[in-house]
């Protein structure tokens, strides 16, 4: 904890005239995984996680959690500084935040790291409560830790076309013959670039993105960047980054398209008001993928298996090994079967620790002993920069009676949701409710299904659309070739947790959706309790795992 960087936050309020600042856990490109170099809410509280904002006033800090990061926001800030907002499952952030602001006040927000969706929606919460937004361009703790950011050197290459299945000029051609006549596309979003581009980079934490910025027309695409791009193509052209601004202002008059889960506030305000704002919806041509692309995916899954396999062997051996020692067998067998970076840190947790749903400090003295589960949920990146997500719970030793009960009722649940047959009017809503009202009819309410069934899985390990959630962004039609996980899990603080996790995609088969998995690591046998099953859950069971032992 940083008491210096409090009370300089303290003085800039003041200097500010301003009751409150947000301070955010992403940068500039609002990416997801931000290095925690660049990170000012890390900066702040030490909190590590991938999300997670807080609200500093003089005299309260609250820092922000999902479900997913309850425990290990309360094991890693000092609660003497750092009120803990635990967000319940479908709790909207914003509303959150808005509860902690006090009527009348005045509010900072950084506008080169809010995106102009979730400042529109705090603007709408906070309407009755006689809150006014103060927008700041520059972010107060990158200037007091200016000395600490990184000078990364990007080393930006092209995927070929076997993997990607099409240039970026005919991906050029695709999108203008959507977007008609006279437009302009402004994009921010680096997975979008990274798609449009087929460029890759491996020197953003845990992404295959580069930094750049894009603006398209019905004649060119301006890909705005200080990283050196390899040749494109016919229709693209490169600037430098800082001609961005300017070329946005002198666009005036036409009809420009923007994605506003994407673009900051600054960049929003760039834009002339003389023009036509719609919205743009250019991340939906990355959701389908191609045959290339899955062909391609198979092949990455493959290789993530066989990485896996090192550390199961590793658990069934005499050995007593720590967290800290399977992590570091886990990262260099996903290296030797040809990962070229990992798609997120990951989570290797024995114990009780399983219950971390987030779990992001791999112990050195954490063993894993008879009776410990160890959950594992790993990805990576190779050649095509699509990222892999796969999670597995395995028990060292003999497990318990209680550790088979969870453990078949997450089984029964992804079986379900997996097996399931689903129609063309299907949602990915339906997946979820699926796979929910199986662990409630298995298993007590002691064990919390504490986050979604899963998510999109591409550029990103985190790709949106789709979501497969019960929230209202998830009951949109399950779009065949669309990539994402099935992951149902439970989680009793104190005792452990089980996740199951297989990335899939949507294939059409006549008139029904049938899942196809892309990772087919085996289920433990050992954590199965067949009389919980009926007939059909037995059936498909036993079909995954004699299809997992043939491939």
């Amino acid at each position: 904890m940083n008491n210096n960087l409090i009370e300089y936050l303290k003085e800039f309020l003041s200097k500010n005239d301003i009751n409150g600042l947000i301070i955010n856990s992403t940068n500039e490109f609002l990416v997801e995984y931000n290095m925690l170099e660049m990170n000012s809410r890390y900066k702040l509280t030490d909190f590590s996680g991938s999300t997670g904002d807080v609200l500093f006033t003089a005299d309260k800090i609250y820092l922000f959690v999902d479900t997913r990061y309850h425990e290990q926001a309360a094991n890693q800030v000092d609660s003497n500084y750092i009120d803990v907002v635990k967000m319940p499952l479908n709790q909207s952030y914003i509303k959150a935040l808005s509860e902690k602001i006090t009527p009348y006040s005045k509010i900072g927000i950084i506008a080169k790291k809010t995106s102009l969706a979730l400042y529109n929606m705090l603007e709408e919460e906070v309407q009755n409560k006689n809150v006014s937004f103060k927008l700041l361009n520059n972010d107060p703790v990158e200037e007091y830790t200016a000395d600490s950011k990184p000078d990364t050197e990007y080393n930006v290459f092209k995927v070929t076309e076997d993997i990607t299945g099409l240039t970026p000029d005919e991906k050029f051609n695709i999108i203008k013959e959507c977007a008609g006549e006279k437009f302009n596309i402004i994009i921010t979003a680096l997975e979008d670039i990274a798609y449009i581009t087929n460029l890759r980079s491996y020197n953003f934490s845990y992404s295959s993105i580069f930094p750049a910025k894009a603006i398209m027309t019905e004649s060119e695409v301006q890909i705005y960047s200080d990283c050196k791009l390899p040749s494109i193509g016919e229709h693209f052209k490169v600037f430098p980054l800082n001609k961005f601004e300017e070329n946005v202002k002198n666009i005036q008059k036409q009809v420009i398209y923007t994605d506003e889960n994407h673009i900051t506030v600054f960049d929003y305000n760039l834009i002339n008001k003389s023009n036509k704002i719609l919205s743009s919806h250019v991340n939906l041509f990355k959701t389908i993928k191609n045959e290339n692309e899955l062909n391609h995916l198979k092949e990455c899954f493959k290789r993530a298996d066989d990485a896996l396999k090192v550390l199961y062997k590793m658990l069934n051996s005499d050995t007593i090994y720590s967290e800290y020692d399977y992590n570091e067998v886990l990262i260099k067998a996903m290296e030797e079967n040809g990962a070229l970076s990992l798609s997120f840190k990951p989570i290797v947790a024995g114990g009780s620790n399983t219950s971390i749903i987030h779990y992001s400090t791999p112990s050195k003295d954490k063993m894993i002993e008879d009776g410990d589960f160890l959950l594992v949920d790993y990805g990576g990146y190779y050649e095509g920069g699509l990222a892999t997500d796969t999670t597995r719970t395995f028990v060292k030793g003999n497990p318990s009676d209680e550790q088979k009960k969870a453990y078949t009722a997450v089984l029964k649940a992804f079986l379900n949701a997996y097996y399931n047959k689903y129609n063309k009017k299907s949602s990915y809503y339906d997946i979820d409710k699926i796979a929910r009202e199986t662990i409630a009819k298995s298993i007590s309410e002691d064990y919390a299904f504490a986050h979604s069934t899963g998510h999109g899985v591409g550029i990103s390990v985190h790709e949106n659309p789709p979501r497969v959630s019960s929230g209202k962004s998830s009951k949109t039609k399950i779009q065949q070739n669309s990539v994402f996980s099935i992951e149902p899990g439970v989680y009793k603080e104190g005792w452990g947790g089980i996740r199951l996790e297989n990335t899939v995609y949507a294939s059409l088969e006549d008139d029904t959706i049938v899942m196809k998995s892309l990772s087919h690591f085996p289920f433990e046998i050992k954590l199965v309790d067949l009389s919980m099953m009926n007939d059909y859950e037995k059936y498909y069971y036993m079909k995954w795992q004699a299809d997992a032992c043939l491939l």
